[in-house]
């Protein structure tokens, strides 16, 4: 029914696409054969970590034999089975191949600890729990390693594997299992302290370089291992990044995030208030939050803060919000104050972006929050929401075993394998999943309807398998380290009542103590009961230990108070400040032919609609005086200045050239978002609008140099406001201003120093036309109330004024690039028709001068040389329009 659905859905998962494949492979068979053909041989890695599906789809391929299959993989380092992946499958295709090999040498392990850790895996038979397999020594491989120089070991002895054994109480007793966690985490990350500090005082090297914190790796099982070893770290000022695949939604600043929300949401319910005041976020302690209940006042201004946030957050969104709730609140300065304040400010970020972009999918704040919520329940664990890392700095590395699979580090802390019941991936709420004959089963039948003596089975079974996957995770663990690897072991007990000593016996079953202790013992009995005191267990470590001397040391797990970091730094005294450079270079930034003109410096300047006009008189800006000599619509009386340019322009923006029937509506749009006002005129309203389309009659009625006029450029050959961005490389004033002159261009000096970065701006129009591309750009500017005024002259005095030909210049290499990228046989001579500065207030069909030349046209083609040098000139040949 699931499959049905699916393809009624058009859904296909990844292991639909499986399942689908394996069909086809079975109901036709042409396709092994053709596939074969087309792949004669395969190689599959991480073979350990394969599904019965996906083995039978290789099976059914190259079961024949006609072709090489090779399965890469180790049995060992089987831990996936949370991703499907199944040992069995791997141990029934091993025991298929025609051959078998295996690498006989390690390439990462020192050979003292390559030795011990042989040793430990070799003590007992059944290392593994598991049919099959078994532990094969490997030799030293001729890889170079770093060699591990410890001048302090003289004084407190240091193996390759050093083994620390859990202490007692005060009454001899084993420790309960929270203290001896507690114990573990302190003594480590004492250990790690001693470590860096006698590195960096020369005693502790890597190679020819101190030890590092980023050379110490602390392997963990969980989230909350990893959150213990970090707080224990940080007590001792010790940096640390925890790598882990846990989900943003799982963290402490999930919930305090919610919590937030909830009172921003409802601010005037106290108990909110107060949840949310208590947060890391908002920083009030116990005392604080009591003091705002008491002052009615005091409450009464938090809540009108809280209202505030809450309106921001209606009117601009969560991401807003937030932004301004931390920089009101100045909640990162004080969530950096604190040891894990880089982790907390990174988490903090992450859920805003989260929040930011589910909230576009949300009904309202209200569901929003529920949304959150529903989110820390599933605890969702993909790649967008997996933990960030908060820091590239050089700190020691809290990492999950799972995700520390395949990599190496030179020091390896492993506090807590001693664990008898570390948890683990037991059968979900569906059904128990095991192995019968090597097939996998889920069995969905209730326990009660299963004889005593088969249910006895299965649950054994599926002890047994959890317990050999974490021994496999033990064997990835140990074999991370390449210089020297602490291993915490003995053995704890579990809390007793009224104060009662407490059992040990799920210390006695712990899989780090079969490996030294179970030689001989059946692995179901000894996962039920084995009887083992903890004295028989230290016992069989001391043997292991004293066998296996030096490369391992045993000794008491430290106790002492652990002596806090002290990064080492040169004397206050002996600092002293730098002498100020004599020049200090430009930083990346944003250009535009704004900045390079005109100097101007913001990034909007990019946007150019005749921002840099003279404005009139500050008593006559945007406004204009009725005039009785010309016709009430004239475009002359338009108002003048820049908002007055970008009300045109956004007119230009709207319309069809050639369909008039639109021009109203967009011309009322353009005038209700600019609006303009006349002098003295009592019915502006409608005059406005009249100049505006008269105007536009005429000019786009108006024959180009060119030989055309726009009202035949058709509206899906029009690009409007094309933005571009060149990459400049050291772009500067003297040499653009030089390239200039080479070429006779009338621009005046530059002045902008230099520019690194890139070189931005958009381009009013860029339009084709026969076969040809012009740049056109719309000027408001007011040149005169005659015909004179918008003449070549005039205008060519205009155009020097505010140096348009470095304008359009810019923009001509612009386009130059673009079409270069999308025309295929592109030739500028024959396909870039020019550029066209119109100044609208002067283009009518009547106005033309002597020389039978249209008025308000300013028409040119730069030559390719110029263009080419220019561009060379500017930077890279790359262009994103």
């Amino acid at each position: 029914e699931l499959r049905q659905a699916k393809r009624a859905r058009r859904v296909v998962a990844f292991d639909d696409m499986l399942f689908n494949l394996h069909e086809r492979l079975t109901q036709s068979p042409g396709l092994p054969a053709a596939l074969r053909a087309r792949f004669p041989a395969a190689l599959i890695d991480e073979f350990q970590d394969t599904d019965p599906l996906q083995f039978a789809i290789f099976s059914a391929i190259y079961g024949d034999a006609s072709s090489p299959l090779f399965l890469v993989g180790d049995p060992k380092q089987a831990i996936y089975s949370f991703r499907n992946a199944d040992l069995p499958t791997y141990l029934k295709a091993r025991n298929k191949a025609t051959a078998q090999y295996t690498l006989s040498q390690n390439q990462r392990s020192t050979q003292p600890l390559l030795d011990a850790l042989n040793n430990l895996f070799s003590g007992n038979p059944n290392a593994f729990m598991q049919a099959g397999l078994g532990f094969q020594p490997v030799g030293y491989g001729n890889k170079q390693r770093k060699t591990l120089h410890d001048e302090t070991s003289a004084l407190q002895p240091r193996s390759a594997l050093q083994l620390w054994t859990l202490p007692c109480d005060e009454d001899d007793l084993p420790l309960p299992k929270m203290l001896a966690r507690q114990a573990s985490a302190r003594a480590c990350a004492g250990e790690i302290s001693r470590l860096i500090g006698a590195a960096q005082q020369g005693q502790i090297n890597l190679g020819a370089k101190p030890l590092s914190a980023g050379d110490i790796a602390v392997l963990v099982r969980s989230h909350s291992q990893g959150s213990q070893m970090r707080r224990a770290l940080a007590n001792l000022n010790i940096a640390s990044v925890e790598l882990s695949q846990a989900g943003i939604y799982a963290s402490p600043d999930a919930e305090e995030m919610t919590r937030l929300l909830a009172a921003i949401l409802e601010p005037t319910r106290e108990g909110l208030l107060r949840a949310a005041l208590s947060t890391d976020l908002m920083g009030q302690d116990a005392a604080a939050i009591l003091s705002i209940s008491a002052d009615e006042a005091r409450l009464l201004e938090w809540v009108t803060r809280f209202v505030g946030y809450r309106e921001n957050w209606l009117q601009r969104g969560i991401g807003v919000m937030l932004r301004r709730l931390m920089n009101q609140e100045a909640v990162s300065e004080r969530l950096l104050g604190r040891p894990d304040g880089e982790r907390r400010l990174t988490n903090l970020l992450h859920l805003s972006e989260c929040l930011h972009e589910a909230g576009a999918q949300q009904a309202g704040p209200e569901a929003l929050l529920r949304w959150l919520q529903a989110q820390r329940k599933l605890d969702s664990r993909d790649d967008a929401t997996q933990l960030r890392l908060e820091s590239d700095r050089n700190l020691v590395q809290i990492i999950t075993i799972h995700r520390a699979k395949g990599l190496e580090y030179p020091v390896v802390f492993c506090p807590f394998l001693w664990d008898g019941h570390p948890g683990g991936s037991a059968s979900g709420p569906e059904g128990r999943e095991y192995h019968e004959e090597d097939l996998p089963v889920i069995d969905l039948r209730q326990r009660d309807a299963i004889e005593k003596a088969e249910d006895a089975v299965i649950t054994g079974q599926i002890s047994l398998s959890r317990a050999a996957e974490n021994l496999r995770l033990i064997y990835v663990a140990l074999t991370r380290a390449v210089q020297r690897c602490y291993l915490v072991v003995g053995s704890y007990s579990l809390a007793g009542k009224d104060g009662k000593p407490g059992s040990t016996g799920q210390s006695s079953r712990s899989l780090l103590n079969w490996l030294v202790a179970g030689q001989g013992h059946d692995a179901q009995q000894w996962l039920k009961k084995n009887n083992l005191e903890p004295l028989q267990i230290a016992a069989a470590w001391q043997a292991f230990a004293e066998a296996n001397q030096p490369k391992v040391n045993l000794a008491m797990l430290p106790q002492l108070a652990p002596n806090p970091f002290q990064p080492f730094g040169p004397a206050a005294e002996t600092l002293a400040a730098l002498a100020a450079p004599a020049h200090i270079p430009g930083g990346w930034r944003i250009g535009s032919y704004s900045s390079l003109a005109h100097g101007a410096s913001h990034e909007g300047a990019a946007v150019d609609h005749d921002l840099h006009v003279a404005e009139a008189a500050p008593n006559e800006a945007n406004v204009t005086t009725v005039t009785t000599e010309r016709e009430d619509d004239d475009i002359l009386d338009f108002p003048r200045g820049p908002v007055a340019g970008e009300c045109l322009h956004d007119v230009f923006e709207r319309i069809d050239f050639s369909d008039p029937t639109g021009w109203p509506d967009a011309i009322a749009a353009a005038l209700r978002s600019r609006p303009q006002k006349l002098a003295g005129a009592d019915s502006e309203a409608l005059r406005l609008p009249r100049m505006i389309q008269r105007m536009l009659t005429e000019l786009l009625q108006t024959r180009l140099p060119a030989g055309f006029a726009l009202a035949e450029v058709r509206r899906g050959r029009r690009l409007v406001e094309l933005e571009f961005s060149l990459p400049a490389r050291r772009l500067t004033a003297a040499r653009l201003t030089a390239l200039l002159q080479r070429h006779g261009v009338n621009a005046p000096a530059l002045a902008f120093g230099s520019l690194d970065g890139y070189l931005r701006g958009f381009i009013d129009l860029l339009y084709e036309h026969g076969g040809r591309f012009y740049v056109l750009d719309w000027k408001s500017n007011h040149l005169g109330d005659s015909q004179a005024d918008y003449g070549q002259a005039s205008m060519a005095q205009a155009m020097d004024e505010h140096n348009y030909h470095l304008q359009y210049l810019l923009y001509t290499v612009a386009v130059h690039r673009y079409l270069q990228q999308r025309i295929a046989g592109y030739q500028y001579e024959q396909h870039f028709g020019g550029v066209q500065y119109l100044f609208v207030r002067g283009v009518r069909p009547e106005w033309i001068d002597a020389e039978g030349r249209a008025c308000g046209i300013f028409a040119a083609r730069p030559t390719l040389h110029l263009i080419e040098q220019l561009s060379a000139l500017i930077g890279a040949h790359e262009v994103s329009a």
